[in-house]
């Protein structure tokens, strides 16, 4: 027991349920009810350590407001070997900014050119950390639209936009533009920023591409995407691209007809 004038400021957290209970939201509705608890007796600041594979736990964590910090490796001497960690924190002023972020459909979304003067603030747009396997981080981006590929003897030609919501920065997409070497656009990127998703903004900014793709004189948009818990497959599939039979990459290939 702790003594009656003391009050913990820091919280680990852990959880366990059966295996029969998985999937069904029981982790993410008690893990939001301890911390909220815990945010009202006064604790500050939350962590939480799971393996790097763990990606349904990396799912409840984030959905409660919790955000990746760092890999602490060979944290833990477990079965003969050493393991890492995943460490996870909020502060509660996180939670709070979780629990108040937009939560319906904004008015009215913009394509925004990314200047050198707000390059900086695009940048902090971040996905959850478990869907960076889908959607590479805006540092990555950055140094691919800097530094294109070379596909069919020639480097790619990146259009990149940001994505405005009512006047606030909540993600960011990439073409790669219709050259001579390549005759069909590409959907390179798309990233919408944590605190912004499910919002229907990415049904909104397919709806602005497609404006564009034709503003390119094409009728066809390519993407690709990776298999997986978390995948983008459905969100895709949902707005009509077709799988072309392809695997790139390891990256499965879709076209839509616009």
């Amino acid at each position: 027991m702790w003594p009656s004038n003391y009050a913990p400021k820091v919280a680990t957290i852990g959880y366990t349920f059966a295996p029969a209970h998985h999937g069904k939201g029981f982790a993410t509705e008690a893990v939001s009810a301890v911390v909220g608890a815990l945010c009202a007796g006064g604790v500050h600041r939350f962590t939480a350590t799971l393996d790097p594979d763990n990606v349904p736990s990396m799912r409840v964590l984030e959905a409660v407001g919790f955000t990746f910090e760092s890999l602490v490796r060979s944290a833990e001497f477990i079965h003969g070997d050493w393991v890492s960690d995943l460490l996870y924190s909020m502060p509660a002023d996180d939670r709070a900014q979780w629990l108040a972020r937009p939560r319906q459909p904004p008015a009215a979304i913009e394509l925004a050119e990314i200047t050198p003067d707000d390059a900086h603030l695009w940048g902090r747009l971040t996905t959850h950390r478990s869907q960076e396997r889908f959607a590479a981080p805006m540092s990555q981006s950055f140094r691919d639209a800097l530094f294109p590929e070379v596909v069919d003897g020639a480097p790619v030609v990146p259009w990149l936009r940001g994505v405005l919501a009512d006047g606030e920065r909540v993600g960011f997409v990439m073409l790669a533009e219709v050259t001579e070497h390549h005759t069909e656009p590409y959907l390179w990127r798309l990233l919408i920023d944590r605190l912004h998703q499910r919002r229907g903004i990415g049904t909104l900014i397919l709806a602005e591409i497609a404006a564009q793709v034709r503003s390119f004189g094409c009728t066809t948009l390519l993407t690709r995407w990776v298999e997986g818990p978390g995948s983008p497959e459905p969100f895709y599939l949902r707005h009509g691209f077709v799988p072309t039979g392809r695997i790139v990459d390891d990256e499965i290939e879709a076209r839509v007809t616009l």
